[in-house]
């Protein structure tokens, strides 16, 4: 089952319904690390001062040097991070660069070029709106009316424990008005508005963008009057030649299928590199049966009662001498 990315309660009037949030949709990629290519070692990010010199990459890639953090980054403060050396002959290379640790790094606004107000977290934790386990229907929308261009995130709403009557009594009437729910609540710390609408056996929710998030002025504008009338009679043809039923699992990721493959088929040749690791110490071969074996007669043969025998066998043998 989906993890829930938010549950709470959906207030409409004066019912409460039990909801929950599960992700309705997510990109899929291919995750990949990167790696040094003369090991196979995985390469961590290293936050270092902006001013840092930059290095220009070399003509031919197979020589680049590729750098990742020391182990004495791991946990620990600041600590010079070595550049890697031009290429260019006769060219010196950068000094090293201290990286920045995590502590001193604060939020900062540009106000003007080069020039930050800065906010530290407790600053900015008092200003984020708390979670709430409650979200409010403020109105009723014709659910056409709403442009997909500011449908953000969608989600399966699926009723909690004792909701499922509150719930189907929302759900049929959204189905027979044909009009959609804008609700407001907060979710991760950030105000959201949700609008609620019937999908073909339940509820779905999307996240909408705000208005001052959509960028109305990049939208493109047609010229209608460049259009002739025989022109738009063919383009209506042939609209009708290609018309079908909207069928989602015809079209797939053809980069990511090739990918895959690609991956698929270096495995099966066995083109794999193995990440290099310091050696670690090999244990002693222990001989457990003569490990065994010695403390069993150390156990029958104490070290001091052997001493003690040793001395009076001694002490005879004089004894028998001087007789």
């Amino acid at each position: 089952m989906a993890a829930t990315i938010w549950k709470g309660r959906l207030n409409f009037g004066l019912v409460s319904i039990p909801i929950r949030l599960t992700r309705a949709a997510r990109a899929e990629k291919v995750h990949m690390h990167k790696v040094q290519r003369s090991t196979g070692t995985r390469v961590r990010q290293v936050f270092v001062p902006a001013a840092a010199p930059e290095i220009e990459p070399p003509e031919e890639e197979e020589e680049a040097p590729v750098m990742s953090a020391p182990p004495s980054l791991r946990g620990k403060g600041p600590t010079a991070v070595p550049v890697p050396a031009a290429v260019t002959p006769g060219v010196p290379a950068p000094a090293a660069v201290a990286p920045v640790a995590r502590g001193e790094i604060v939020h900062g606004f540009e106000v003007e070029k080069d020039r930050y107000v800065k906010f530290e977290p407790e600053e900015l934790e008092a200003l984020a709106p708390r979670n709430s386990p409650d979200m409010e229907i403020v109105e009723f929308v014709r659910a056409e009316e709403i442009d997909p261009v500011y449908l953000e995130t969608s989600y399966y709403v699926g009723p909690d424990a004792g909701g499922e009557k509150p719930y189907a009594l929302l759900y049929e009437t959204l189905k027979k008005s044909g009009y959609a729910a804008i609700g407001e609540f907060v979710m991760h710390r950030r105000d959201q508005i949700l609008v609620l609408r019937a999908g073909s056996r339940g509820l779905i929710g999307h996240t909408l963008f705000y208005e001052d998030e959509v960028r109305r002025v990049d939208e493109f504008r047609a010229d209608a009057g460049l259009v002739g009338a025989k022109e738009m009679d063919l383009a209506m043809k042939l609209v009708d030649a290609l018309k079908g039923k909207f069928e989602p699992e015809k079209f797939k990721d053809k980069y990511r299928e090739r990918l895959q493959a690609a991956i698929a088929a270096k495995v099966e040749s066995g083109a794999l590199t193995e990440s290099a690791r310091p050696a670690a110490a090999k244990a002693a071969v222990v001989d457990i049966m003569a490990a065994l074996q010695e403390s069993l007669a150390k156990a029958r043969k104490p070290v001091k009662s052997e001493e003690k025998t040793a001395a009076v066998s001694g002490k005879k043998t004089r004894r028998a001498g001087g007789a």
